[in-house]
């Protein structure tokens, strides 16, 4: 008895088939594995060049100038939030020898969507195009000449880095506890 060509061409395609589905089924598994919550995830919504210089952290975390004070973040200057649309509050101040700028949102719903949009434009935007680091950004303060090649969203806040997410992600550790 033999089995027609058809049926076994099939049978081949039915593996192949099934072979992709378990694939893919696998890679959809481990994309939406569990995460730790305090995690320094990149951000989901951004183009590959954001992804290097920015994070979301503690989404559940509202935090407050006095908690940034107490990490270690030191204060120097407060804007006016009018450049920044949503913000309720924006400082200027130094961690680890390094210029961080905090806008404070009413929530981590708006930080991480009006706030990751502001900030996402404040960075270097050279950088964001492909270029080099150095170019003409500039935070809040419109006098300023800080260069940010980096930020995160922090709970409620977003913090605006000098120069790379390293020193956002330092800060952000402290303030996880």
């Amino acid at each position: 008895m033999s089995i027609p060509t058809h049926h076994i061409t099939q049978l081949k395609n039915s593996r192949w088939f099934l072979l992709v589905l378990i694939t893919a089924a696998l890679s959809l598994a481990v994309a939406c594995g569990s995460t730790d919550e305090g995690a320094a995830a990149p951000a989901p919504e951004v183009d590959d060049a954001l992804n290097e210089v920015s994070r979301i952290f503690s989404p559940n975390k509202s935090l407050t100038f006095d908690d940034y004070v107490a990490a270690g973040w030191k204060k120097s200057k407060q804007y006016d939030t009018e450049t920044v649309p949503e913000a309720t509050d924006i400082w200027y101040g130094f961690f680890n020898s390094k210029n961080i700028e905090i806008r404070f949102y009413p929530s981590h719903e708006i930080a991480k969507t009006a706030g990751f949009e502001n900030a996402s434009s404040a960075i270097d935007q050279s950088f964001r195009e492909g270029g080099q680091y150095g170019a003409s950004n500039r935070g809040a303060g419109s006098t300023a000449v800080t260069k940010y090649q980096a930020f995160a969203v922090v709970g409620n806040t977003v913090m605006l880095c000098e120069q790379s997410i390293e020193t956002c992600i330092a800060l952000a550790d402290i303030l996880d506890g």
